[in-house]
């Protein structure tokens, strides 16, 4: 099974996109709501952790109201640290319409396009992959797991992609029909076909309630609320909305973002509690900019066995201060 490297279905994630409660733009067993990016709007993901393998996959659903007559409607861009452009995927509605992919890296600009039907007011799930090896670039695009266009050329050294862009759709007529819908976003070291996100948000405290603060905080995407403390070796843990999804489970990711103040501590520690046991990662830096923290259980720390629907019914997660 791939890591992932960052997996989202918040607007918190994405600074200017907005709650859609179209019924249509999401999976609503799965996640509470589509992520909707207004008309113009270009939102970007938090930092992504790099992929130590060569290759990183980029996973959404992805749809819209209306589709701009004869003009390249932006789906996504994928950049690099600097912010510039790796990969930029469009939609085209004329009388050929399909979907156009730019790839520019390393003094290569390479378009395609590959010409197939654009339906309106319905998702459809896009798999983007990036392979770079430090000789070839290669990078592949799946449309609802059929794949669409390969690009292949050769590169001078490797690239590490650091942000997803959404959104930026310019509408049928000004203003109108501009908006791009999203959800269950996941991006990974390996392959995401067939890949679904589960959202679990914290819906009570659990055995530690250490920090100060509604837990409902946690759970309401607006990235200016939250808990807080300014004591080291302060443990929070967190009862979560219940799991519905497929028995087998690839993965449990957990997710914080944090800031933090003059006064606080400068680490965390992402926990997870079952039968009475503590499983705690490796310090992460707290600095004083917005931060996302990222831990991809690949497995039961309690069992060291592949993950099951049952373990997440008497799991806790939450975070532990470090001084």
């Amino acid at each position: 099974m791939p890591n992932i490297l960052f997996a989202s279905n918040s607007i918190s994630h994405f600074p200017g996109s907005e709650i859609s409660a179209l019924a249509w733009t999401y999976t609503p067993t799965r996640v509470p709501y589509g992520i909707r990016t207004p008309t113009f709007t270009v939102c970007s993901s938090p930092k992504i952790h790099f992929s130590t393998t060569d290759e990183t996959w980029f996973h959404f659903k992805m749809g819209k109201v209306q589709w701009w007559i004869n003009s390249d409607e932006p789906i996504c861009e994928i950049v690099d640290e600097n912010g510039d452009r790796l990969i930029s995927l469009s939609g085209r509605m004329s009388d050929a319409h399909g979907y156009k992919m730019n790839v520019r890296m390393d003094g290569n600009n390479i378009n395609t396009a590959r010409y197939i039907p654009i339906l309106q007011n319905q998702m459809r799930t896009f798999d983007i992959r990036l392979l770079t090896t430090g000789f070839i670039c290669r990078v592949e695009l799946y449309i609802n797991e059929i794949q669409i266009e390969v690009v292949e050329f050769p590169i001078s050294e490797s690239v590490q992609p650091a942000y997803l862009w959404i959104g930026g759709g310019i509408g049928a007529t000004a203003n109108i029909n501009g908006e791009n819908f999203y959800s269950e976003i996941i991006v990974a070291d390996g392959d995401t076909r067939n890949a679904r996100l589960d959202l679990l948000r914290p819906i009570a405290v659990g055995a530690y309630g250490n920090w100060i603060g509604p837990v409902s905080s946690l759970a309401d995407d607006d990235p200016t609320t939250g808990m807080t403390t300014v004591s080291a070796a302060q443990s929070q843990s967190t009862i979560l909305s219940a799991y519905t999804g497929a028995t087998n489970i690839s993965n449990v990711v957990q997710v914080t973002t944090t800031v933090r103040g003059l006064n606080s501590p400068t680490k965390l520690k992402h926990l997870l509690r079952m039968s009475g046991v503590d499983y705690l990662t490796a310090d992460f830096n707290i600095p004083f900019s917005k931060e996302y923290q990222v831990t991809d259980w690949t497995q039961n720390p309690a069992t060291s066995l592949p993950w099951q629907a049952s373990d997440l019914v008497a799991a806790e997660f939450g975070f532990r201060s470090i001084a």
